[in-house]
Order: C-alpha cells, then sequence, then structure tokens
C-alpha cells in the first residue's frame, strides 16, 4: 500500500510545474555566501585582468618587465586571495550539500510517518465500507447531533486534503532539493578545476618572482622619470614614520627603555649577504637612501628575521602599488632603537607582538616603490635614521 500511495504521489508531483524551494534558513544562508564568494572571486579576477592589461600595454621588453617587477606582489597576492576564495567556496558547497542531504532523510521519514497515517485511514474506510457518509448523517438522532456529525465529517474530510497535500508538497521539496545538490555537485567540480588553475598560476608567478632581483639602474630612471611625484610620495611617508615614532614615544605602554648594546644586531635576511643600495645620498646626491636594500636571486618569499628582540609598534598590511615601503613593520628593541623592515611580501606578526632575534617576522617582496624583490631595512635611533652597517 505504501508504495502505492508513494507512486500515486510522484505521478501527481509531476503535473506540477517545478519550483524552487529552500529547505530551511540554514540553506538560505550558504546560497547568500556561495553567491558572495563568487561576487568576490569575479572582483580579484577583474584585479588580475587590470594587471596584465597594464603589462599588454607596454611599448617595449624592457618597459614590459619593469611593470611585472611592480606588480609582482599584487598578482601573487591576488592569485593567493582567489585560492582562498575558492577553498571557502568548497567548504560551503560541501556543507549546503551535507545539510540538504541530512533535510532530505528527514523530510523521507517525515512522508513515511505521513503516509502510515493516511493508510491507517484507507483501511479504516475499508473496515467501514458499509458506512457511507449518508448514511451517517441519516443515523442522527436530532438536528443537532446532524450538525455535529456534519462537523466531524468536514474536519476528518480537511485533514485528509491537507496529509495529502503536504506530502505531495514534501516530495516536491525533496525532488527540489536533490536537483540543487547535483547542481552544487557539478559546481563543486568547477572551482576544484579553477582551484588546479589557480595553483599552476600561482607557481608561475612564484617561479618568475624568484628570478628576478632589484633593478637599481631601472629605479633611478624611475624617479629622475617622476622625480616630482616620487619625492611627493617619500616626503608622505617619511610624515606616516615620523608620526608612529612620535606617537610611540609619547605613549605610555612605549617599550623603548633600556640601555642598547652594539653587536647584537642579525643579519635581516639569512643567506642573502648583497646589498643593491646602500644608506646614504644616491641618484647623484638627490636622493637620501634611508637604510640599506637587500636582495639577491631567488630571494623573493624568503623570511625577514628580527634583527633584536623587541615588540612590533607598526605594522602595515595594505599598499598601494609604486608607492612608498609597501607592506612593512617596525620593531621597537628599547633604549629609543627601532628597525624598520620595508616591500615586505607577507607580514607574520601584528603590533604588540614581541619578538625575539632571529625570528621570522615577514617575506621577502616588491611592494611599494619597487623594482624588483628586496627588503629595506632601516636602524633608527631616537627616530633618527643610522647607517644599519654599523650596527652589525
Amino acid at each position: 500500500m505504501r508504495k502505492t500511495v508513494k507512486r500515486r504521489l510522484v505521478s501527481l508531483t509531476a503535473l506540477v510545474c517545478a519550483v524552487t524551494v529552500t529547505m530551511g534558513a540554514g540553506m538560505r544562508i550558504y546560497a547568500g555566501e556561495i553567491d558572495e564568494l563568487q561576487d568576490e572571486y569575479d572582483a580579484l579576477e577583474q584585479q588580475q585582468q587590470e594587471i596584465e592589461d597594464n603589462l599588454q600595454k607596454a611599448q617595449d621588453e624592457k618597459e614590459r618587465q619593469l611593470e611585472i617587477k611592480q606588480q609582482i606582489d599584487s598578482q601573487i597576492t591576488l592569485t593567493k586571495e582567489q585560492i582562498e576564495n575558492l577553498n571557502s567556496r568548497l567548504d560551503a558547497l560541501e556543507s549546503a550539500i551535507a545539510e540538504k542531504e541530512t533535510e532530505i532523510a528527514e523530510k523521507e521519514e517525515e512522508i513515511d510517518e505521513n503516509v502510515e497515517l493516511f493508510e491507517e485511514r484507507l483501511r479504516s474506510m475499508q473496515v467501514n465500507n458499509t458506512t457511507t457518509t449518508l448514511g451517517v448523517l441519516f443515523g442522527s438522532d436530532s438536528f443537532s447531533d446532524f450538525l455535529s456529525r456534519a462537523e466531524s465529517i468536514k474536519r476528518i474530510t480537511d485533514h485528509d486534503k491537507e496529509l495529502v497535500d503536504k506530502l505531495v508538497q514534501d516530495q516536491k521539496d525533496i525532488i527540489s532539493a536533490k536537483e540543487q545538490i547535483e547542481a552544487d555537485k557539478s559546481e563543486v567540480d568547477s572551482v576544484k578545476v579553477q582551484m588546479v588553475e589557480k595553483e599552476s598560476q600561482l607557481t608561475s608567478q612564484l617561479e618568475e618572482a624568484q628570478q628576478q632581483i632589484q633593478d637599481l639602474t631601472q629605479l633611478e630612471e624611475d624617479y629622475y622619470a617622476n622625480q616630482e611625484e616620487v619625492k611627493a610620495q617619500q616626503d608622505e611617508v617619511q610624515a606616516e614614520i615620523d608620526r608612529i615614532y612620535a606617537e610611540n614615544a609619547n605613549s605610555s605602554s612605549s617599550s623603548s627603555t633600556g640601555d642598547y648594546s652594539e653587536g647584537e644586531f642579525t643579519w635581516p635576511v639569512p643567506g642573502y649577504p648583497n646589498i643593491t643600495s646602500y644608506y646614504g645620498w644616491r641618484f647623484n646626491n638627490t636622493d637620501f637612501h634611508t637604510g640599506i636594500d637587500i636582495s639577491g636571486w631567488s630571494v623573493y618569499g624568503k623570511n625577514i628575521v628580527a634583527a633584536k628582540s623587541g615588540t612590533v609598534i607598526y605594522a602595515k598590511d595594505t599598499y598601494t602599488p609604486g608607492v612608498g615601503y609597501g607592506r612593512y613593520l617596525i620593531i621597537d628593541h628599547g633604549g629609543g632603537v627601532s628597525t624598520l623592515y620595508g616591500h615586505t611580501s607577507e607580514l607574520y606578526v601584528s603590533v604588540g607582538d614581541y619578538v625575539t632575534a632571529g625570528q621570522p617576522i615577514a617575506a621577502v617582496g616588491s611592494t611599494g616603490w619597487s623594482t624588483g624583490p628586496h627588503l629595506h631595512f632601516e636602524i633608527r635611533i631616537n627616530g633618527q635614521t643610522q647607517n644599519p652597517l654599523n650596527y652589525f
């Protein structure tokens, strides 16, 4: 009997136009999250395309290589964000599929229970097949009894109709949910293909970055070509750094206390002793370099370590390509001594963290005003820059 009823319900459902039914608020949340993640991914892809368009606009190979050097971190960062986005979408899709499967199982169990109730009604009607509706009504003892019996029959009939309607709707819900599961599984497969493509793209970008070092000649040409703009940007960066040091000096929580002791600094990029730009005046005495630049083949992404123990007092994780120090951080070592680490591709620490000498704090990159992967390293005493080579 149950199979017969189910077959009838399925046949009835087939006559009804298909509608999309969301089974539970949780699924609506997953659907919204997946849509938002897709929008974020599309926005990141648009940024990638804009970078590629800029590369295509380069008039010659030299200009193209400069553009590539300047966009290294932007491309890699965007690709990593896209991979994270795809991972989030996979998690959301898999969670939505699991939840739908659970709700389908619960809905099927509910259908079985309602089918049993309907079967009981059918069995009851078969057992009492000699009792017709008119017989029940005409067997009334009074008009009041007649009305009472009529109302009872109506309630029974309404209940049966509601039960059948619910069974039909539940079956439609299950069909819709199963269709959505298949669609989600198809999207999971698509996301996995995108993931492979993006991971391959990231590998290529990292390999290209590893083949580059800071191009000081190109940096000088860029400086002369945009001298006023570059100097204005440098002034803004220095004003920002001066403000940071001033705020730290005035802070009651400042760790800049104690005596400074020479000879305690650790080289900030282990295994990479090559200096591409020294402290002091450069570019025909038109630009004062406030630190040293450390670079070398395959330096991109290598660990930057704290030159001395201290507390992170500033960490800037956002940046404008081609401007300033990009991603950078400042560590206060006490006694008015501090170090700055610029153009990083990634920061490992946050403001307030206490770090020890030799501890990895960031990764070498090419963010900000840079023509290739390198670390811009500064040592300051009471906010004034020093020649770092005097402290190793």
